[in-house]
């Protein structure tokens, strides 16, 4: 199977060649508020690399957010309409669950996953290790520290994964957990596309026409001033 996977929920974005178990060609890049004209020139050069023409892919696999309302939108919209010209299978995945995929194969560990909101806030997801795919333990939702540290208060005796770009106040309102600080900070699209592969195979596709982000908090709206 070759899958083309866009991750561009975040400011570091990343395209992924991937063909069975195996990488093929990959680019990450920050997006420099230009990704709607950047995007469609890096796919062309992932794909060179690759060896790859645009018809000869299986499938496609786009971040779903949470994150960036603009980046999201723009992978989420490329992706479809890739999948819906060529006819192909699409998965959307929850980025959260991409970061969370890194260490969700260790058992006996929580993997707390986190990518960064608004107004001293974060989107994150808690899992339970030994799978390979995540599927959240407590739900997906908008945190403060506090909140995010309530949520965990059940699992203090397990230790704790923390992936994702971590605010440092939430870092200090975790200090009491056994927490190990993960290196990974963005979702990769490597990581999405092995995690594709894996729920295509089980049968998952997803509606080109239905899919839409997973921002699971509006975008904030500025109203223009009175005259």
């Amino acid at each position: 199977m070759r899958l083309l996977a866009l991750e561009t929920t975040g400011d570091i974005c990343s395209i992924a060649a991937v063909q069975d178990a195996n990488l093929v060609a990959s680019l990450t890049f920050a997006h420099g508020m230009q990704l709607s004209t950047r995007l469609i020139p890096f796919i062309d050069h992932v794909l060179h690399t690759a060896g790859w023409e645009i018809g000869e892919v299986d499938a496609f696999a786009t971040g779903l957010g949470p994150g960036s309302f603009t980046g999201t939108r723009v992978g989420v919209m490329t992706a479809k309409t890739f999948a819906q010209v060529y006819a192909k299978p699409i998965v959307g995945v929850c980025s959260l669950d991409i970061l969370a995929a890194e260490y969700t194969f260790i058992p006996h560990h929580l993997i707390c996953a986190v990518i960064p909101a608004r107004r001293g806030e974060v989107y994150a997801a808690i899992y339970e290790g030994g799978s390979h795919i995540p599927q959240p333990a407590v739900e997906r939702a908008v945190y403060t520290a506090e909140a995010l540290h309530s949520a965990l208060l059940p699992y203090i005796a397990n230790d704790v994964i923390l992936v994702g770009e971590v605010p440092a106040d939430f870092l200090y309102a975790l200090a009491d957990y056994p927490v190990c600080l993960a290196p990974i900070k963005h979702p990769r699209a490597e990581t999405l596309g092995q995690l594709g592969k894996r729920l295509l195979e089980q049968g998952h596709r997803d509606n080109p026409l239905t899919l839409v982000p997973m921002y699971l908090k509006p975008p904030a709206i500025t109203m223009p001033k009175s005259a």
